[in-house]
């Protein structure tokens, strides 16, 4: 086998999973649900053009802590639960590296996460057709293409949790551990405003805001709703930037950062699941 044979053989093994497909059909019957009942809001804005951005904006704020549970669940037993079955001895057994493991269950995962965003993104576009007064292309574009970076990201992450467990209980552990951490404390405070409290409060130094920018951006969650900035023009209170600051903490750059997110997660969980004992 290769790495697209085990992509295939595990693709064809996830679409039978009553639950992922079960999760993705609620999120995007939620999405159908959100623009058909917001659009009676759009006389609210000063434009169309504002109503229609501002409700496929919503789209993504709604998605923004549903689709890591979609995607947490559809991967993070692709790896310990091979593992914990006895099964992945037997991938191994076949001429199969490590690597072809852990890149195919990563492809077949993002495909099946792919196609559940692809779903949820034409139903918007078909009642954008049907029964709004006009078709945003730029920010649905934008806004369709964070999406589904940022759930690529935590189809890598949860690849990783189950590369670098041995057993189910442990996955689903990390998985639940890592979501609390990456999209619930965020609700309540940003990294960047611990780094402030600790280099102005403990250290005594001056203000670095754009450091501060910077830290914050790094959430994969915050990365998402900057990064579509450009194209709705809404900020929260004091998330915004200057347009001389660094590349770095500009929303062009938020792309990057989830594709730092696909990446390093999955060089982690190669180097612990390679040394890992599978017997």
């Amino acid at each position: 086998m290769s790495t697209m044979d085990v992509a295939r053989k595990d693709f064809l093994d996830t679409r039978r999973s009553r639950v992922v497909w079960l999760v993705i059909f609620i999120y995007t019957g939620f999405v159908g649900l959100l623009m058909f009942i917001q659009r009676d809001q759009l006389e609210f804005h000063d434009t169309l053009r504002e109503g229609v951005i501002s409700n496929l904006r919503l789209v993504v704020v709604v998605g923004a802590p549903l689709v890591p549970i979609v995607a947490l669940v559809a991967a993070y037993l692709a790896i310990a639960g091979e593992r914990e079955t006895g099964s992945a001895k037997f991938l191994l057994g076949l001429p199969n590296t490590r690597r072809d493991i852990i890149v195919g269950k990563f492809l077949s995962r993002s495909l099946v996460i792919a196609l559940g965003i692809t779903c949820a993104y034409l139903v918007a576009a078909g009642l954008l057709v049907a029964v709004y007064p006009l078709f945003p292309v730029t920010p649905f574009v934008v806004m369709f293409g964070m999406m589904f970076l940022y759930a690529i990201t935590y189809v890598a992450i949860a690849i990783a949790i189950s590369a670098s467990v041995a057993n189910k209980a442990r996955a689903a552990a990390v998985g639940f551990g890592l979501y609390f951490v990456l999209n619930v404390l965020p609700l309540f405070m940003l990294p960047g405003d611990i780094v402030r409290k600790f280099h102005t409060d403990v250290l005594g130094a001056s203000e670095s805001p754009v450091i501060y920018h910077f830290v914050s951006q790094l959430v994969p969650v915050q990365a998402l709703t900057r990064g579509i900035r450009p194209v709705t023009n809404y900020a929260m209170p004091g998330s915004s930037v200057p347009e001389d600051a660094p590349l770095y903490v500009q929303p062009e750059f938020m792309p990057i950062v989830l594709c730092v997110w696909i990446v390093v997660p999955l060089v982690i969980g190669y180097y612990r699941f390679r040394s890992a004992d599978v017997s």
